[in-house]
């Protein structure tokens, strides 16, 4: 028994030492790329690249990219990477950040637009208060009143949360579990001030399986896709780090709306889709679409085509033997250009 013990714990020492990689400055890492990973410096020196990684970006999120790229699988070079520069890398972490930034303009367009249809929704619903589908969908859903609560001291919704919820008796969020109906008395117009993103499309979501609205209702794949891609954004993650990502099932709303598209195939539909992030960035365009005020729509449909025709292309000379890059390129450009 102890020695089985002592086994597991030695095995899990080795796997961490396995694990561990060791600080490098900026000079190491970019002979670690050039010697070990075949990652060339055509188009960046690598004076300019060290200050790249000192200065503009960390390695950690750069190197994330060349998941795009295949590998040398045998010879000499067996391991090291086929035709790719260390610019390459760079190109798509920049073209990544202007991506963002569009992203998360749209979510913040969606949010807002989607509100003004559900509030409307709701006041001209008979059957409903304002404050009843609130308390029925905070009993059904007792975590996000726990998020509600630990939101209590926040500067922007303090106020909001003291005069609707009655959290003076609680001294621990266990404590919510006992909240009944009667305790709850929010307004659907503050609810929505003070919930975040997430809760609020599974609170839209949740609306709409109480009053089905054929005209209004969105799929949950569609919106979990939209949610999955806006916290990816304001976690600043990449999102095109990866685009062999496949496996993807599109929703029948996304699908349907990339059919309106005549110059795409089925078969590129298909495949295209296949791809979660190509996936999460078509449902936001095919939501923004359907829910955002024509005012900000062209406005923000004009920005995504100078990223895609403008921005994007500055380099394409660096992507132009990537078949995979060229393909998915392509796909949002028709896409892009079919509303703009």
């Amino acid at each position: 028994m102890v020695y089985n013990i002592i086994i597991k714990n030695l095995s899990k020492i080795a796997v961490k030492q396995m694990n561990f990689k060791p600080m490098m400055t900026s000079q190491e890492l970019v002979d670690k790329m050039k010697n070990e990973k075949g990652i060339k410096f055509e188009y960046m020196s690598e004076e300019d690249a060290i200050i790249f990684l000192s200065e503009r970006n960390n390695y950690f999120r750069i190197a994330s990219y060349r998941k795009n790229y295949d590998k040398h699988i045998s010879g000499v070079n067996a391991g090291k990477y086929i035709d790719l520069d260390f610019a390459y890398l760079s190109e798509l972490a920049t073209i990544d950040m202007h991506l963002r930034l569009i992203i998360i303009n749209m979510c913040l367009d969606i949010e807002h637009c989607l509100k003004v249809k559900l509030l409307s929704a709701i006041t001209a619903n008979s059957a409903e208060d304002g404050y009843d589908i609130v308390k029925v969908f905070l009993i059904k859903n007792p975590f996000v009143l726990r998020d509600i609560y630990h939101k209590r001291k926040s500067t922007y919704v303090e106020e909001l949360i003291r005069y609707y919820f009655n959290f003076n008796e609680i001294s621990d969020d266990s404590q919510l579990d006992y909240i009944s109906k009667d305790d709850i008395n929010c307004p659907v117009w503050a609810f929505m001030e003070i919930i975040g993103f997430g809760e609020f499309l599974r609170f839209y979501d949740f609306y709409y399986s109480e009053y089905p609205d054929k005209n209004n209702k969105i799929t949950n794949g569609t919106l979990n896709a939209v949610k999955s891609l806006r916290n990816a954004c304001a976690h600043n993650n990449c999102i095109i780090y990866n685009l062999r990502k496949s496996g993807t099932h599109p929703t029948r709303e996304v699908t349907q709306f990339v059919s309106n598209i005549k110059n795409i195939s089925n078969e590129e539909r298909r495949s295209k889709l296949k791809i979660r992030p190509v996936f999460e960035i078509t449902a936001l365009i095919c939501l923004y679409d359907k829910v955002a005020f024509d005012t900000v729509k062209s406005h923000r449909f004009q920005e995504l085509s100078n990223l895609v025709n403008v921005r994007m292309v500055r380099n394409k000379d660096y992507f132009k033997n990537h078949q995979m890059i060229c393909s998915v390129y392509n796909f949002l450009k028709k896409i892009v250009d079919f509303l703009a």
